[in-house]
């Protein structure tokens, strides 16, 4: 069976993720978190200390991360074979109307990494922009606009999107 890395977005999201790993396994493929070392409150956006040890754990695989945790993908899975990437959050450095931000840009990633780049239609105009520059930043790239779907893994049609993915990669 194929492998998904996932990268969480917080302290705790392997337990709450337990329905989104179900259905992954439910799709034939296998799972893993990338394992981290918390320090403090996260996300702390003083510090890049998170993005080696996901480097560290994602190397030629196929990394999984939403919202906070495709930030983390995106940034720190510099070489991972192909990148799934749902409702990154609009943390960055171009982010201006957001007052909390990494100082960090997010053309800090591997362009060269083929990337599917999900943001649900109900999101706001900010995660829109966001999700937009990044899928633009990899050269190789599908997008999907996820139907109906706010800033929610578990919606429908979210999993669905997610599953047109995994079905390409298995192949």
């Amino acid at each position: 069976m194929p492998l998904l890395t996932i990268v969480p977005p917080m302290p705790g999201a392997e337990r709450r993720f337990q329905p989104f790993v179900d259905f992954v396994q439910s799709c034939g493929w296998e799972t893993e978190f990338v394992q981290f070392e918390w320090n403090g409150r996260q996300p702390n956006f003083g510090s890049t200390a998170l993005l080696p040890q996901v480097g560290a754990q994602t190397v030629g695989k196929v990394v999984m991360g939403f919202s906070l945790g495709a930030l983390y993908a995106h940034l720190g899975a510099l070489q991972a074979r192909h990148l799934i990437l749902g409702s990154i959050s609009p943390f960055f450095l171009e982010d201006d109307d957001e007052p909390e931000r990494w100082m960090i840009s997010y053309r800090e990633g591997n362009a060269d990494i083929p990337a599917d780049v999900l943001v649900g239609e109900k999101e706001d105009e900010q995660m829109h922009r966001r999700a937009s520059a990044v899928r633009d930043f990899y050269q190789r790239h599908s997008y999907t606009v996820v139907p109906d779907a706010e800033h929610e893994l578990w919606h429908p049609n979210y999993l669905n999107a997610i599953k047109v993915a995994l079905d390409r990669l298995s192949r």
